[in-house]
């Protein structure tokens, strides 16, 4: 129940973003990490919007040739290459975040604030659970910088 529900909103935003501004899939993601952490690489952004490195490739070539983002060599490591915003997509960044609230509202629509409390507490502790899982396996996990943004765009990302 869980994925799906986080499925079907996902959906909601996809259709409303791609009707608003032309941005499906992994694309408006992709901006709205870019507000909050620029300079990225390319295996950093993908971890974080949920999606394998080589499946973030064409859709990186697209958006770049779209005038969305722009890659640069990382000068630390010439084999990465870093994500940065453009001025076209920094002008679309508030307006994708005030029609995910509005996707929120309606998802959140008819739920008491006890129950969205209760619901707030199980899923921080889902997270925490399976994150000290994943961090005992040895893996590298990017989430805590969606949640854990000081940026203001944290208000789109909290749970």
């Amino acid at each position: 129940m869980l994925k799906t529900s986080a499925k079907t909103w996902e959906i909601a935003a996809d259709i409303e973003l791609r009707e608003r501004f032309g941005l499906g899939g992994s694309k408006w993601k992709i901006v709205v990490v870019l507000s909050i952490e620029e300079g990225i690489t390319q295996k950093q952004l993908a971890d974080m919007i949920f999606v394998e490195a080589p499946t973030l490739v064409p859709i990186i070539d697209k958006m770049e040739r779209e005038g969305y983002l722009t890659r640069h060599p990382d000068p630390d490591d010439r084999r990465n290459n870093l994500i940065f915003m453009t001025k076209k997509s920094k002008e679309i960044v508030e307006p994708i975040i005030e029609c995910i609230l509005e996707i929120r509202s309606m998802a959140l629509n008819k739920i008491s604030k006890k129950d969205s409390d209760i619901v707030k507490k199980v899923l921080r502790q889902i997270m925490s659970n399976t994150e000290e899982f994943i961090k005992q396996k040895g893996e590298k996990i990017e989430v805590g910088l969606l949640i854990n943004s000081k940026t203001n765009r944290k208000k789109i990302l909290k749970v």
